[in-house]
């Protein structure tokens, strides 16, 4: 009788075992599903925030190139020596946050990078604190183009 009652016992704790493996199974894939869930909500997040702060940046940045220009029109050597760097640092910046970028468009940024370096030199090398107009002229082109083209590209890429 003994015998019998463990065999059932048995039988009963292999039916119990079985039972709580499939509902642990169960359980694995719903949280299997929930993990993939958060997972693809915190990429959305990160996307959105990514876009948000890019077009923060791409906002800020024309409105120093457009400080720029002003400063330009006005002839202030002094002024405009201390904004080529933040315009270019904003360039690399945008560069660098963005790796998935074309390497046309990273060629770009780095150009546009680079060109205003050119521009900050040419300002330093000339003596006096107002330049001719006609070297203004010439920044404020390529600036406006720079504002219109690659910003305005970059701005449709990036969100």
């Amino acid at each position: 009788m003994l015998n019998e009652i463990g065999i059932i016992a048995s039988v009963v704790g292999a039916l119990v075992s079985l039972l709580g493996l499939g509902f642990a199974l169960i359980q694995l894939h719903k949280l299997r599903g929930e993990t993939q869930a958060a997972r693809e909500a915190a990429e959305a997040t990160r996307r959105l925030l990514r876009r948000d702060l890019t077009g923060t940046n791409l906002t800020r940045l024309s409105e120093r190139i457009q400080s720029l220009i002003e400063i330009h029109r006005s002839g202030d050597r002094a002024r405009a020596l201390d904004r080529y760097p933040d315009v270019r640092d904003f360039l690399i910046n945008i560069r660098r946050q963005h790796p998935d970028l074309s390497p046309e468009r990273r060629g770009q940024i780095l150009g546009a990078a680079e060109r205003i370096t050119s521009m900050q030199m040419q300002a330093e090398a000339l003596s006096g604190d107002l330049l001719p107009q006609e070297i203004w002229a010439g920044f404020n082109y390529y600036l406006v183009q720079l504002q219109t083209t690659l910003l305005a590209e970059l701005e449709d890429k990036l969100q």
